[in-house]
């Protein structure tokens, strides 16, 4: 079919949708004419007009991906997290996450050398390092400086620094400013005095002048308002750059991390730990294998199923998918992510009437997942709900204006629009 043939919103509808063949236009300049305006719908199918089902049913309407990225390692939450303890992330992920930010961080010896001085003297004193390294990640911004502290003086933590210009304190190698932080945490969270020589001005200052919080701040969120003022969500800003530096992800520092979390302890957490970096990694037979032995170490955990249901969504095997979905829903109905999941699942297998309630259930959950609105708009063309598809694609729309997958499907049904019988008999 030629374009000329098809009505102009449908044209304009499949010149949007057709492939590209020119060079991409240079950026516009600020004197260029603004860009072209989203076209405007009725909020509502025009009770005027219906929508012609056999051309409807001939169209290719936007179909929204799955969302592979829904299953969140399982953790304490932010306020359960102490200052002393074992680390999440390894040695090479903290640096890998610090390379990530900042390739050439300014400091006075090599970031290998500094992190593996972190991990070595918090793991003597019993401090987290990989939490105090985000510390000093978040009060350096990782080691770009910029602040009342120099670079030069290998304070990571800005001891000394309160503000007013005062640069705070220095010390005479990276080694020795890693010391002094570790040191500072460890009066905080415990009255036990380091192993190492003291280092840290301030630690006996905390000790002898600060006897109501020396060794009571046992949890990271203690230290807003204590270390940074006013600072309410200081400690959970430094516990979510640990966090993201320990992300299971297709880095080769994820997956050392998972096979030492495997040799360590085959836990039901390891497994889903690896399957989810398999996964990552495009490894669907290993993710798959880890994700069953995380199933079979504990029947009741809801996470094994998730990952088992996103391994075959990401290779395409829908039966499988639908089987585990199933099953994962029945330990977590409210998950919103997985209901969408489960709702394209049940659309691609052919089955839009049962996938309309499941998509609806996702947005109860999750209004704010547009992606839901039009996998459920495509779901209600096929159950031939054209006035909820039209007022699902609205709600979507006032969400998310500038959604490609959105605009097209408006497009493509307004372009099925025809004037209901009543009209056409009253222009006779």
């Amino acid at each position: 079919m030629k374009l000329s043939t098809l009505p102009a919103a449908l044209a304009a509808a499949a010149l949007l949708c057709a492939p590209h063949s020119f060079a991409v236009p240079a950026p516009a300049s600020k004197d260029s004419a603004p860009s072209i305006p989203r076209p405007a719908f009725p909020a509502e199918l025009p009770q005027t007009k219906n929508i012609d089902a056999k051309l409807a049913a001939g169209l290719h309407f936007s179909l929204p991906a799955p969302h592979l990225d829904i299953l969140p390692m399982p953790g304490p939450a932010a306020a359960e997290v102490t200052i002393l303890g074992e680390p999440t992330a390894t040695e090479e992920q903290m640096l890998a996450c610090l390379l990530a930010r900042n390739p050439k961080p300014k400091l006075t010896g090599s970031p290998k050398e500094l992190v593996h001085a972190y991990y070595e003297e918090a793991e003597r004193e019993g401090i987290r390092p990989d939490v105090a390294l985000a510390q000093a990640y978040k009060e350096t911004g990782f080691f770009a400086y910029g602040g009342d502290v120099d670079w030069r003086q290998n304070n990571f933590c800005g001891l000394g620094a309160t503000g007013n210009g005062a640069k705070g304190l220095s010390f005479p190698d990276m080694r020795m400013g890693a010391r002094a932080h570790i040191q500072h945490l460890l009066a905080y969270a415990s009255t036990t005095p380091p192993h190492s020589p003291i280092v840290d001005p301030r630690y006996d200052l905390l000790r002898t002048k600060r006897p109501d919080i020396f060794g009571k701040l046992t949890h990271w969120v203690q230290l807003n308002g204590v270390w940074a003022v006013p600072g309410t969500t200081y400690g959970q800003g430094i516990l979510a750059i640990r966090d993201r530096a320990a992300l299971p992800d297709g880095s080769d520092a994820s997956l050392h991390a998972a096979n030492a979390r495997i040799m360590q302890a085959a836990d039901v957490d390891g497994y889903i730990y690896r399957g989810l970096v398999y996964l990552h990694r495009g490894n669907a037979s290993a993710a798959l294998a880890d994700f069953n032995a995380a199933q079979k170490r504990s029947t009741r955990r809801p996470e094994p199923y998730l990952g088992i249901a996103l391994t075959h969504t990401a290779t395409g095997n829908r039966k499988e998918a639908r089987h585990a979905y199933e099953a994962y829903l029945r330990l977590a109905p409210n998950d919103a992510g997985a209901l969408y999941n489960y709702g394209l699942t049940l659309f691609t297998e052919n089955a839009p009437a049962q996938a309309v309630p499941i998509l609806r259930d996702a947005i109860q959950h999750n209004a704010q997942n547009t992606d839901a609105y039009s996998a459920l708009a495509v779901a209600l063309i096929h159950t031939k709900d054209y006035a909820g598809a039209w007022k699902t694609l609205a709600d979507a729309a006032a969400i998310a204006p500038a959604n490609p997958d959105i605009l097209i499907n408006q497009i493509l049904l307004q372009a099925c629009l025809k004037e209901t019988d009543a009209k056409k008999g009253k222009k006779k």
